[in-house]
C-alpha cells in the first residue's frame, strides 16, 4: 500500500489570455472557464500564433476530482514552474500564491478548500510582465520569457502528518590519501509539513536504504519534533558505489512517517555517494583531480514548445550533451527536478542558478529577499540530486562594483546556512579587467565567461588567464562561457569551430583551468535575440540549430571533448594494423574505466573488448594482423563509456591516413 498518491494534472485545462484585465473583476476565479479554450500541461501561450508577444495574464482551469475516500486526507498541489506571479483559488477560493520566481516549484495546501465528493474547480491566474521585484529583473535576461503553467503540475495526497521535504548527505568515507571510499554515511534532516502536529506526539520515522532494489538497511524509532524537523540517524553503508559521471551509481532512501500508529507519509529519495572539492587551484572528483569539458544547453528554445517541455522534449537535448562528451553544464535559471534525475541517472555535473542576469546593474539589501526565495527554493527542492555540484548566485552582474561583492558575499553567507556540501560561485564577465576586486573571487570556484575576440575586444588570451592564476592561486577556474554570438559577430559556423579549437588549446596548457563550458549547445530562443521575430527570435550562438539539428560545430565539440584520442598504424616488423587508445592529459582528464571497444569486421558481427582502467596519460594498444588495405577499411570500431553513451567511431583505413 502506498501513503502517498501524486496524480498528474495534465490533460483537459481550459485556457483564456486576459489582456484587458477583466478576469479578477468579473470573478473567474470562481469559474470553469467552459468558454475558453482545452489546453495540455506544461503550456505557455508565448509559441501560440498571435501570443507570441503578449505579455500580460492569463488564466487556467481545472475540474479536480476529490473522491470521497480522501476526506481526512492532506491535499496538496504541486507546482513545478510557473513563469511567473501566479494566483490559485480553489472552489472560487483563494487558497495561495507565488511570486517574484518563475522556474522554482511550490506547493499549495488546499485541504480545508477542497470538497470531497462534489465539484471542484481549480483556477490559476498566471502574469508574465516584467518585473522589477522579480528574477530574472525587468526585461534584461536572455532567454524566453515563456508565460503559462510552463511545468508539470500534481495533486499530492497523504495522511495528515507528512513530509514537505528532506535534506539528505550522502558521504563517502575515504581512507586516508586514497581514491578508494570502502564505507560512506546518511545522514540528514526531515521537514515536515506545517499541519498542527501535536508536540507531544512522536512519530516513528521508517528508513530503508536500497542498491538495485536490494534491502542494504533498514531502522525504525521515534523522532522529536523541533521546528518542524527531526533528524535521522545516521546509517553506515559498506563497500559503497561512489557516484560519477561515467559511473552514476544512486542508492534509494526509502522514509515512511508513522504517527499514532497510523502510516501516514512515505518518500523515496535517490542519493549518491560523491565528494567534489577543490584543492588549491585543482577540483577533485572523489579525491581524483579532474579537468572536464561541456556545454550549457539553453531550454525552451524549440519554436514549438517553448520552456513547455515534456521529459521527453528534455532528455533529447541532455543526450545531445552526453553524447558530445560533455560531462559539466550549468543553467542559467532553474530546472525542472526530473531533468535533474535524469542528470542523476546518467552522471551530468549542474550548477544551478538564481537567475540574477545583468540586471540590476549593482544588485542591494532590497533584492536580498527575492535572492534568498529563489534559493531557499531552489535548495529544499533540489538538494538531494547528487550531479548538482554548485549553486550559482549570478551571472554578468556589475562584478567589479564594491556594492556587487558586498551583496553577493552576503547572499553566499545566506546560502552556506541552507546548504553547506557544496560549492557557491558567481560567475563574471569582467574578471579579467580589475583582478583583484572581482566578485567572482568569493566563490569556491573562479567562474569566467570568457569573450576575448568578441565581446571583450582583442586582449592576449594567455597573458590574461596567467594574470587571473596569479591573482587566484588557491582557486580552480573554470570558463563558465566561450563562444561566437551571431549576428552580433560574423563569421558563421566556420569561425565558431575556430573559437571552440583555439581557445580550448590554449585553456589547455593552463593546469589551474579545471572545466570547460562551451557557450552553447544550441541556438536559443531570447525575448533579446537579434534573428527572427516572434516565437522564432533568438540568438544564433549554438552548435545545433533551434530544433536541435547538429551543426559541423557539434562535431568538432564532440571531438574536442573525447577523454581518448585513437591512433592507428602499421607495426613495420608485423604488417600488423596497430589500434593505441590515449587517455587525455589536458582538458578533459580524468581515469577511464569501464569503457568498451567494439569492433566490427566486414560481414561480421561487433565484437566487444573491455579496455582496462586507465589514467590520464596512459595508453593501451591492441593489434589485427594480416589486414589489406581494403580489409581495414571494413573494420569499423566504436568506444563507449560505462553509460552507454558514444565516445568515438571510425574506421581503421580513416585513422591510418591520418
Amino acid at each position: 500500500m502506498s501513503y502517498r498518491e501524486s496524480v498528474p494534472l495534465t490533460d483537459n485545462w481550459r485556457f483564456r489570455v486576459d489582456p484587458d484585465g477583466i478576469g479578477l473583476r468579473n470573478h473567474w476565479y470562481a469559474d470553469k472557464l467552459d468558454s475558453a479554450r482545452e489546453v495540455k500541461i506544461p503550456h505557455t501561450w508565448n509559441v501560440e500564433d498571435g501570443l507570441e508577444e503578449y505579455r500580460g495574464t492569463a488564466w487556467y482551469s481545472y475540474h479536480l476530482a476529490v473522491p470521497t475516500e480522501l476526506e481526512g486526507k492532506l491535499l496538496r498541489l504541486q507546482f513545478d514552474a510557473i513563469y511567473r506571479d501566479a494566483t490559485v483559488w480553489l472552489n472560487g477560493i483563494r487558497v495561495g500564491e507565488h511570486k517574484h520566481s518563475g522556474y522554482t516549484t511550490f506547493i499549495i495546501d488546499i485541504t480545508e478548500a477542497a470538497k470531497p465528493g462534489n465539484h471542484n474547480v481549480l483556477t490559476v491566474s498566471v502574469n508574465n510582465e516584467n518585473s522589477d521585484q522579480a528574477l530574472p529583473m525587468s526585461n534584461s535576461f536572455d532567454w524566453a520569457d515563456d508565460g503559462g503553467i510552463i511545468l508539470g503540475v500534481s495533486l499530492i495526497i497523504t495522511g495528515a502528518a507528512a513530509i514537505d521535504y528532506a535534506k539528505i548527505i550522502a558521504k563517502p568515507e575515504f581512507e586516508g590519501a586514497s581514491v578508494t571510499a570502502s564505507r560512506g554515511t546518511i545522514s540528514g534532516q526531515i521537514k515536515l509539513w506545517d499541519n498542527g502536529l501535536p508536540s507531544d506526539l512522536l512519530p516513528t520515522v521508517h528508513v530503508n536504504v536500497l542498491y538495485q532494489d536490494k534491502l542494504i538497511a533498514s531502522e525504525a524509532y521515534p523522532v522529536r519534533i523541533e521546528n518542524g524537523c527531526f533528524a535521522i540517524n545516521e546509517i553506515t553503508i559498506d563497500q559503497i558505489k561512489l557516484w560519477h559521471f561515467d559511473h552514476p551509481h544512486l542508492y534509494t532512501l526509502k522514509l515512511m512517517l508513522e504517527a499514532d500508529g497510523t502510516n501516514t507519509d512515505e518518500l523515496s529519495i535517490p542519493v549518491g555517494f560523491r565528494e567534489i572539492k577543490n584543492e588549491g587551484s585543482r577540483l577533485l572528483l572523489n579525491r581524483e583531480p579532474v579537468r572536464l569539458m561541456g556545454v550549457e544547453w539553453m531550454p525552451g528554445s524549440n519554436p514549438h514548445i517553448g520552456m513547455a517541455e515534456t521529459v521527453e522534449d528534455f532528455i533529447r537535448s541532455l543526450e545531445q550533451i552526453k553524447n558530445a562528451n560533455c560531462v559539466i553544464t550549468r543553467f542559467h535559471w532553474q530546472q525542472d527536478s526530473k531533468l535533474l534525475d535524469w542528470c542523476d541517472l546518467n552522471g551530468l555535473l549542474v550548477q544551478e542558478e538564481i537567475p540574477h542576469w545583468q540586471q540590476p546593474d549593482e544588485p542591494d539589501d532590497a533584492l536580498l529577499p527575492v535572492a534568498l526565495q529563489h534559493a531557499a527554493e531552489m535548495i529544499t527542492r533540489h538538494f538531494n540530486h547528487p550531479c548538482i555540484y554548485a549553486w550559482g548566485i549570478g551571472n554578468e552582474v556589475n562584478g567589479q562594483s564594491a556594492q556587487t561583492v558586498a551583496y553577493m558575499n552576503n547572499l553566499r553567507t545566506h546560502i552556506e546556512r541552507m546548504d553547506n556540501t557544496r560549492f557557491i560561485n558567481y560567475v563574471s564577465n569582467s574578471i579579467h579587467t580589475v583582478l583583484s576586486k572581482d566578485a567572482t573571487g568569493i566563490g569556491d570556484l573562479l567562474m569566467w565567461n570568457d569573450y576575448i575576440g568578441t565581446w571583450h575586444g582583442e586582449l592576449d588570451e594567455s597573458e590574461v588567464i596567467d594574470r587571473i592564476n596569479a591573482a587566484y592561486p588557491d582557486k580552480p577556474l573554470t570558463v563558465a562561457e566561450y563562444g561566437l554570438c551571431e549576428p552580433a559577430f560574423e563569421g558563421g559556423d566556420p569561425r565558431r569551430i575556430q573559437i571552440l579549437m583555439q581557445k580550448t588549446e590554449e585553456y589547455r596548457k593552463h593546469d589551474q583551468i579545471a572545466a570547460l563550458i562551451f557557450f552553447s549547445l544550441n541556438d536559443y530562443r531570447t525575448q533579446m535575440g537579434e534573428e527572427g521575430v516572434g516565437r522564432l527570435r533568438q540568438r544564433v550562438h549554438g552548435t545545433t540549430d533551434v530544433y536541435g539539428k547538429p551543426k559541423p560545430s557539434y562535431q568538432a565539440l564532440r571531438e574536442i571533448g573525447a577523454p581518448i584520442t585513437v591512433k592507428v598504424e602499421r607495426a613495420q616488423e608485423t604488417e600488423a594494423i596497430r589500434l593505441t587508445l590515449s587517455v587525455r592529459n589536458d582538458i578533459p582528464s580524468y581515469s577511464v574505466s569501464g569503457y568498451i571497444l567494439k569492433v566490427m569486421m566486414a560481414g561480421a558481427e561487433w565484437q566487444s573488448l573491455f579496455i582496462p582502467s586507465l589514467s590520464p596519460g596512459e595508453q593501451w594498444t591492441i593489434e589485427w594482423y594480416e589486414q589489406s588495405a581494403e580489409q581495414a577499411d571494413n573494420i569499423r570500431y566504436e568506444i563507449f563509456r560505462p553509460t552507454g553513451f558514444k565516445v568515438i567511431e571510425g574506421t581503421l583505413s580513416e585513422a591510418l591516413e591520418l
